[in-house]
């Protein structure tokens, strides 16, 4: 049997290759360091850059509510359209012929008219003109208060020209008009 030796206090004896493998090691790690820093700034750089892409392109969000806001501005155009050309088939569907020929019969020698302004909604019709005097405008008032086309005739006020040595009368007064259908009920 073989004797068995052990030594607990040796020295130690270190190599040459040893050390320079530790050294290796060493410089290794420094270079895996220095590339790790250099990896974390390149992203922080394009973390950078991308939060700037990110602030300049439109959200979801923004781009939903830019199309809503699109909608609702056609809408509104459409409805201005539409509001535009009702207002034409209205002015158009006012009894011209009937309404000026009314006018025209309540109007005598003595009276004349200046402006004639109506209101398809309302088919009210504002008349301005100048009388006579204040006879004549009471007149004309009366005769078209009788017509059967126009209804709830009234004076909205008048005044006497003094600096016309004919002191005729400016008046303004309003009517309502009936269509035909309106006027067989």
């Amino acid at each position: 049997m073989k004797i068995l030796e052990l030594d607990f206090h040796r020295p130690q004896r270190s190599s040459l290759f040893g050390v320079a493998l530790l050294v290796a090691g060493f410089a290794a790690c420094g270079l895996v360091l220095a590339d790790l820093v250099e990896v974390n700034q390149q992203i922080d750089r394009e973390r950078v850059v991308l939060a700037r892409i990110e602030s300049l392109r439109p959200s979801a969000e923004q781009a939903g509510r830019r199309a809503a806001d699109a909608r609702k501005k056609a809408a509104r155009v459409e409805r201005d359209r539409l509001e535009g050309a009702q207002a034409v088939a209205d002015r158009l569907a006012i009894p011209w012929g009937e309404l000026l020929a009314e006018i025209e019969a309540a109007d005598g020698n003595d009276v004349a008219i200046t402006v004639l302004s109506p209101d398809p909604n309302k088919k009210v019709v504002r008349i301005e003109g100048q009388a006579r005097d204040l006879r004549a405008m009471l007149s004309y008032n009366a005769r078209l208060a009788a017509s059967p086309m126009l209804v709830d005739v009234a004076l909205i006020n008048h005044e006497v020209v003094l600096e016309d040595p004919d002191q005729p009368v400016r008046f303004s007064l309003s009517a309502v008009w009936r269509q035909n259908h309106d006027r067989n009920q």
